[in-house]
């Protein structure tokens, strides 16, 4: 029998060397942030619910404390029933968990952060070749907690990092996002004032958007899983090279780009069911570097908006996506003619011919 209670312990130890070693990679503001929402999750708030600012800043400097006593531990193994596990031994950690009503993640996310999580196993899907984890309860988790994320064929459905993520979308609403998010929310009979003045009175409605949300966002995880174009590792030799830099985000927002119109991906998904909400929620959310490199969903979703004829938005899908795969090709080229030229060379080349163009670059970038 596993001893949950021993293995969260462990799983923590490795979340808070974790955040130990790359929170200070974020800024301030994004990491007061980042231990809010931990703070939240931790003492079972929702969301919306803000704790006192006092309690906050006494937790984080309790958290900073445990931070400096264990960053030179490192990561420990996991002493799963009579085994010593590598904590990225993901594979064997889950083959004991699973049928044991338990799920492990382990991996990295953006900026090459290591991240950790520990749950109880709510369902378990199987969709082409994937095999979907639906997380229920976390008992362990760091600062990094993804909604969703993919290893190999497995892709991990994370529910109160969803709802986190849409609260945090809501509530800090970019002007910009205003038109998309309001017609979001007018799919499920809601406005934007109601939700601010009342978010708790919405509860239940806003846990079925983020369920909903989870599940569309499981189709970008299927796309990717399809991407051949970045082959034969050279992704994590792209991001790994180039981490904490504008090459880096400008790789990261290709390939999301590139699994969403995947004929298998988010977009595909979106207009096979014709799912209204997800696609103004997509808008909404979409970041800034994003809408650079996808402008014609935006044209797409104002034409959608008064129309709701899918047919533009499936046209701006094919014709962005052939112009992604073309720059994902060039981003390739430029990475392996600097195997030769040199990191530096290659950085500049990929920033000055690919980047500048979009007007985003800022000097030291």
């Amino acid at each position: 029998m596993v001893d949950v209670e021993h293995l969260s312990e462990q799983v923590l130890h490795n979340c808070l060397v974790a955040e130990a070693l790359y929170g200070g990679t974020f800024s301030v503001c994004g990491l007061v942030l980042r231990l809010r929402d931990h703070y939240k999750w931790l003492h079972g708030l929702p969301p919306w619910a803000e704790p006192e600012p006092a309690d906050l800043l006494a937790w984080i400097e309790l958290r900073e404390d445990r931070w400096e006593k264990i960053e030179a531990e490192g990561f420990a193994p996991l002493q799963v029933l009579s085994e010593t596990l590598d904590p990225f031994d993901v594979d064997r950690v889950n083959e004991i968990l699973i049928p044991r009503g338990l799920v492990y993640g382990a991996g990295y996310v953006a900026g090459l952060r290591p991240s950790f999580f520990l749950g109880e196993l709510r369902e378990v899907r199987h969709l082409d070749d994937a095999r979907i984890l639906i997380v229920g309860k976390e008992l362990a988790r760091d600062i990094f907690a993804s909604p969703a994320m993919r290893q190999g064929s497995s892709i991990y459905a994370r529910h109160h990092p969803m709802l986190s993520f849409l609260w945090e979308q809501i509530f800090e609403m970019r002007p910009s996002a205003r038109n998309a998010l309001h017609f979001a929310l007018s799919r499920y009979g809601l406005e934007l004032p109601a939700v601010y003045a009342d978010p708790g009175g919405h509860a239940d409605l806003l846990r079925t958007i983020s369920e909903a949300q989870l599940e569309t966002w499981v189709h970008h995880e299927m796309g990717e899983m399809r991407q051949e174009i970045f082959e034969n590792g050279i992704w994590q030799e792209i991001v790994a090279t180039y981490a904490d830099s504008a090459v880096e985000v400008y790789a990261r927002v290709l390939k999301d780009l590139a699994a969403d119109m995947d004929d298998r991906g988010l977009l595909a998904h979106i207009l096979e069911h014709r799912k209204e909400a997800a696609l103004g929620f997509y808008v909404a959310f979409l970041r800034p570097f994003t809408k650079l490199l996808f402008p014609e969903i935006l044209k797409a979703f104002r034409v959608f908006r008064e129309s709701l004829d899918w047919t533009p938005v499936e046209e701006a899908r094919r014709r962005a996506r052939r112009r992604i795969e073309k720059q994902i090709r060039q981003l390739v080229e430029l990475h392996q003619k600097g195997t030769g030229r040199g990191r530096e060379w290659a950085k500049a080349a990929i920033q000055e011919q690919l980047i500048a163009p979009l007007g985003i670059l800022r000097k030291g970038s």
